[in-house]
Formats: C-alpha cells, sequence, structure tokens
C-alpha cells in the first residue's frame, strides 16, 4: 500500500508531458506506481506544472561565504591563482559549526531554485593548522547535519588532497586542513559511509582533489583501497596552466593522461575538463564519464570554454554544478552553457536534441546526468526513482499562458525567479511559496557567520 499520494495536475515524466497523474510513493520517498489520477484522497495535489528536481554535481559550500568579495581592486592581474589565495584566507577561518551553519543555509538556496540534490566536494578537513579534530570525520558530519537541516539529498565527496602542485611538493601552511594521509582518508571514507547508509537520500563518494594535488602514485593507491562502487570525482584541465604543468610533469595533458592510466568510466566525474584536444575529449566521452560544468564559477574565473557541442555529438554526457557558489540557479548554469556555445558557433539553439526544443533538452539531460553523477536515484520522474519534484508556479507572469512545449525554455532562459511554487525531497515538501520551511532560522544563522567572519 501506497504510504504517500501526489496528484500532479501536469507533471514531465520519461515520455513527456502527462495530465492528472497519481505519484504513489513508498515510505522512503520513491515512486511506486505512477497512475491517472480517478479521484483518489492525496496528501499533496500541484496544480503547477511539476519537473524533475534538478542535480547539482559539484559544490564547495563554505565559498558561499565569498560571494562578492572577490572583485579586488589591485592593479596586478586578477585570475584564477590570485581567487584562489582569497579562498583560502576563508578557509582558514571557518569553524565546524560556521561550516555547518553556511552550509544548511546554502542547500536551502538551492532547494529554493530547484536543486533537489548535491554533491559536496568536501576538503575543509582539520583545524587551521592541520590539526586533525578528535573526530577525523567531525566537519564531514557537519555537512551530513546541514543536508538533513535543509531538507536536501546529498552526496558527500571528501577530498583527498596531498600536494600543492605536480611534483609531490607537499602541502603549503594554508591548505594544511584540506591534506591527509592515505589511511586517515580512508577512515573518514569509512565513517563517511556508515553515516548515509541507512538513509534514502544521503550517498557518498571519493574526490581525488586534482592531478596536481594528488601525486600520481597516491592516486593509484587510492583507487585500489577504495570501493569500486563509488563515485569518483576529479578537478581536471581547469586551467591552462595546469595543463602545461601536467605535460611538463607527467608526458600527457590531464585528461589523456587519467584516460591511459586509469579505469575511467560511467562512476567517473571530470569537473571543468575545459581544455581537452578533439581526441581526448572523443575517448573521455566514450569512456562513460560524465563532464562536471559549472559554467557561471568558470566564467567568473576566466577558465575558458567547455565544448559541449562536440561532447554531445561525441555521445558524451553533461552535469552542472554552482562551484564556488557565486550564482545559485540551475537555470542561469544551463543558460550560460547554451549562450556560450551561441557566442562561439554565431548560432541559436545550440544544444538540443532532435525532439526537444532547447531548454527542455538541457533540464532534462542535466537532471539525468547530474543524479547518476553523484549516484542518486533521481534526475526523472519514474518509477523506481525518488520523488524529488519541483513545481513550478502556475500563475506567474511568464507561466501563466506558456504551451507545455515552451514551459522549460522559459524557465530556463527567462530564469527561476518567482517562478517556483513548492520543492519535494523523497515526498517531503521543503518549499512553499517559493521559500524554504526553515528560511528565516537558516538564513539568521548565515548572517551570524558572515557578520562573525567579516568583523574578524
Amino acid at each position: 500500500m501506497a504510504e504517500r499520494r501526489i496528484h500532479c495536475h501536469r507533471v514531465m515524466l520519461e515520455s513527456g508531458w502527462a495530465t492528472g497523474q497519481l505519484l504513489e510513493l513508498d515510505s522512503d520517498g520513491f515512486v511506486s506506481a505512477i497512475s491517472d489520477h480517478g479521484g483518489e484522497q492525496v496528501d499533496s495535489e500541484l496544480k503547477g506544472p511539476v519537473i524533475p528536481g534538478m542535480s547539482n554535481c559539484h559544490s564547495h559550500a563554505f565559498q558561499r561565504l565569498m560571494a562578492g568579495l572577490t572583485s579586488g581592486t589591485s592593479a596586478g592581474v586578477d585570475n584564477f591563482w590570485s581567487w584562489r589565495e582569497a579562498m583560502y584566507g576563508f578557509a582558514r577561518q571557518l569553524t565546524p559549526e560556521q561550516i555547518e551553519a553556511c552550509a544548511a543555509w546554502l542547500y536551502a538556496e538551492m532547494l529554493s531554485a530547484g536543486y533537489t540534490s548535491c554533491g559536496e566536494f568536501h576538503y575543509l578537513h582539520h583545524q587551521a593548522d592541520g590539526t586533525p579534530y578528535p573526530n577525523l570525520a567531525e566537519t564531514s558530519a557537519r555537512i551530513l547535519s546541514a543536508a538533513n537541516r535543509s531538507g536536501i539529498s546529498l552526496t558527500l565527496l571528501p577530498v583527498y588532497y596531498q600536494s600543492s602542485g605536480f611534483g609531490n611538493k607537499g602541502v603549503e601552511p594554508h591548505q594544511r586542513r584540506f591534506a591527509n594521509s592515505l589511511d586517515d582518508y580512508l577512515a573518514i571514507i569509512d565513517q563517511v559511509q556508515k553515516m548515509v547508509a541507512h538513509s534514502p537520500v544521503l550517498r557518498s563518494g571519493i574526490a581525488p582533489h586534482s592531478l596536481r594535488a594528488v601525486p600520481t602514485s597516491a592516486l593509484a593507491e587510492l583507487l585500489g583501497a577504495s570501493d569500486d562502487r563509488l563515485p569518483v570525482h576529479i578537478h581536471v584541465a581547469e586551467q591552462l596552466a595546469e595543463v602545461e604543468q601536467c605535460v611538463d610533469h607527467l608526458g600527457a595533458r590531464p585528461v589523456q593522461w587519467l584516460l591511459d592510466s586509469v579505469n575511467v568510466d560511467g562512476r567517473w566525474c571530470l569537473v571543468h575538463a575545459t581544455h581537452m584536444e578533439p581526441q581526448e575529449a572523443r575517448l573521455a566521452a566514450a569512456s562513460g564519464a560524465i563532464a562536471g560544468l559549472c559554467p557561471s564559477t568558470e566564467a567568473d574565473l576566466g577558465d575558458g570554454f567547455f565544448n559541449a557541442a562536440q561532447w554531445l555529438a561525441d555521445g558524451g554526457k553533461m552535469s552542472i554544478g554552482s562551484d564556488s557558489n557565486l550564482v545559485v540557479s540551475p537555470s542561469e548554469e544551463l543558460r550560460l552553457l547554451e549562450f556560450t556555445e551561441r557566442l562561439r558557433r554565431r548560432q541559436r539553439n545550440v544544444l538540443r536534441s532532435e525532439n526537444q526544443p532547447c531548454g527542455m533538452f538541457l533540464w532534462q539531460h542535466a537532471a539525468r546526468n547530474g543524479a547518476r553523477a553523484i549516484d542518486q536515484p533521481a534526475g526523472r520522474i519514474a518509477k523506481g526513482c525518488r520523488a524529488d519534484l519541483v513545481e513550478l508556479n502556475p500563475d506567474h507572469p511568464l507561466l501563466a499562458s506558456r504551451s507545455e512545449e515552451s514551459i522549460l525554455e522559459t524557465v530556463v532562459f527567462a530564469g527561476l525567479e518567482g517562478m517556483i511554487r513548492s520543492v519535494f525531497v523523497a515526498g517531503n515538501q521543503v518549499v512553499s511559496d517559493g521559500l524554504h520551511v526553515n528560511h528565516e532560522l537558516l538564513a539568521g544563522a548565515f548572517k551570524e557567520v558572515s557578520g562573525a567572519l567579516l568583523q574578524a
């Protein structure tokens, strides 16, 4: 017998838009059946168009505190590397309690924007001087607590970090919070797996930070010692300088080196993968790895352009992430991704399929493959998937008279502000009338952290 029933007046299923559908959910919030609504008593009545929640494949939660504070006024060249120095300053100051408060509010923002699951690429493991907390997984536990407080579905990706650059240089003082021996890192992973083991919304994975931060021998040891069912996320080929250094030290470009040296397959998420040669990209796409694209952060940091159109032509799969969390909007990430291709090719509606317009294709493709990238049973409204749902506001001026074909075009290209009415994760309502159900509490805690850091 169904534990909960949700009546959707209009809902986007795998086969397209459908009307008058009844979603029956089991005790864990998974869809056990979908059928025409025959007047049965329901727990929730969703009158606005219902779309699958978006999966955010790549987030650094604490960096939300930096939004708007890294532009700088110095006369020198400002780039990724100068931004990174500013980031270290924030990373040094945060306590576990502050990390949790920041993450909980960010996840509330994500939910209000239509993200229903998130991959948290988490590397603030220790105290500022590198001294471990008595519980090695202290900050990981804080991130999971933040997810529970917000109601988001989360895949925690503790980061393995050993070196400040190619050549196994060891870590610099401001990176001591990040670094672990392999034994300590595996102990964190083991604790995290135990913490998420019985949750319908929490998962875990592994995250070697990058080839510059994880020497090749350490990467091989990590992959050999960890559970080969876990998703693997890695920063790769984000900056041209990184590519050049990799060629100098390893004799190959980063993505090519990975393809030649380890078993890259569908459990890998290649975060950014911005700078690939055509042959690298073809092989990477064929491997089944998912490209984790973060267009707002990549634009903010001046990373360069990912060749999304060619990646899709090669059969590649894409997901989106908010990364530095300067922007928390799946619509903006998708819009930037498409607009970059339009500017480069001087064409419109580049990223689409034969049967779907651009916005619909991008939302469904990113939701489905983002969920795959973070090992979440979501991204689709279908039997066997978790009921992670976004109900749009049918009274919004831009949505009130839209045809079903143009709903997601409007969501993606006109922005989501005011367009979301409610959000559900595993069938539990976490956003009502456009606001997170704990908006005031979580926002207040975040403001306290932000104020304390800026006054320090």
